[in-house]
């Protein structure tokens, strides 16, 4: 029995490290992009998502606030569809809560200096309720297995998915260059419905 928790121990630690390598690597290269890079690439980006059924399809759209390099999913924005951004849950400890976006929304950055829409509770909405949402990552595979920042927010938050096929429908925004290999995932990993970059759209192997 030790001898297999030590296994464990070691397979894990292995696993970690490998993803704080990709994690690096990726960060580093999406933070030398040019601000005309970003924005071209996620306007191409949005583009090919406008043409999903998903898309259009759906009304009520979660979408993030890009940061460092991030691909960019504000030019989604429409105004024949409700848009939420993620703020920090304050009722359950590492989970995100999703607020409606309007002209009058206001902004202040979390413990991640992540820009934030300040809370308001009449405009708080559950994330299982959501018809989309547009999910940043690091890395991801071909498999749709999603490599984050590391801390587990969007897992948690999105854990329900795991027991049923239900909505949201998780969709991966992300550069070409993002793709890797393999991601190994852990049982709690929530993978995407669909990703979606420049020039591919990944629904299914």
């Amino acid at each position: 029995m030790l001898k297999i928790k030590y296994f464990n121990y070691v397979q894990r630690q292995y696993m970690e490290n490998t993803n704080q390598n990709i994690r690096n690597k990726l960060k580093s290269q999406r933070a030398q992009l040019s601000l005309e890079h970003v924005k071209q690439s996620s306007i191409s980006i949005s583009k090919k998502v406008k043409t999903t059924g998903v898309f259009n399809d759906s009304q009520r759209i979660g979408f993030y606030h890009s940061v460092k390099g991030e691909a960019d999913p504000s030019y989604l924005k429409t105004t024949n569809k409700e848009f939420f951004l993620p703020l920090l849950s304050k009722s359950e400890e590492g989970h995100l809560t999703y607020i409606e976006v309007t002209p009058d929304t206001r902004f202040e950055n979390n413990k991640f200096n992540i820009p934030e829409p300040i809370f308001c509770d009449n405009l708080i909405t559950d994330a299982a309720s959501l018809d989309l949402v547009i999910v940043p990552l690091v890395a991801f595979d071909r498999h749709k297995n999603r490599l984050g920042m590391g801390g587990g927010y969007y897992d948690r938050t999105f854990a329900f998915k795991q027991h049923k096929s239900t909505k949201p429908i998780l969709m991966g925004f992300a550069y070409d260059f993002q793709e890797i290999n393999t991601i190994e995932t852990e049982w709690w990993d929530i993978g995407m419905d669909i990703i979606v970059t420049e020039t591919r759209i990944i629904e299914s192997l």
